[in-house]
């Protein structure tokens, strides 16, 4: 997998993020934005969004990822709790260039890092294998 930061920085946060996290709405939160790639081919953009409170003690070094995943220091390291998930259909990215052309799947996750709340917005790209089974599967209850 290649991780390529498209942006990262104390940025402002979107109102339904502010929601989840429990924030106010004009607070400013560290946001990181990637695109993850396998083989050269964007799977999903990604974007990270954690109160500046949050990043304190091991969590601070998410500053400091660069390159590197988000998931295996979340897990490994920071020993993060996925507190809620959901899965919907986005027919835009509000941080992203990407143009899309149809609804594209979209994780969200909720962490804990102790109490300490952390967002992670996943958007599947067409190239993802999800769609090649979702088509598969689709195909294979019409016959």
């Amino acid at each position: 997998m290649q991780v390529k930061v498209l942006d990262q920085g104390v940025r402002p946060v979107f109102p339904d993020e502010s929601l989840v996290l429990g924030i106010p709405w004009r607070q400013w939160a560290w946001v990181r934005e990637v695109d993850l790639a396998f083989n050269g081919v964007s799977w999903v953009v990604a974007r990270t969004v954690a109160p500046l409170s949050s990043l304190v003690g091991q969590a601070a070094r998410l500053r400091l990822l660069k390159q590197q995943a988000l998931g295996p220091i979340l897990f490994n390291r920071l020993k993060a709790e996925r507190r809620d998930i959901d899965f919907r259909l986005v027919d835009k990215i509000q941080w992203s260039h990407n143009n899309l052309d149809k609804p594209l799947w979209c994780r969200r996750s909720l962490f804990h890092i102790s109490t300490r709340p952390l967002l992670l917005k996943e958007v599947f790209l067409p190239a993802h294998p999800l769609y090649h089974q979702l088509r598969d599967n689709h195909q294979q209850d019409a016959h």
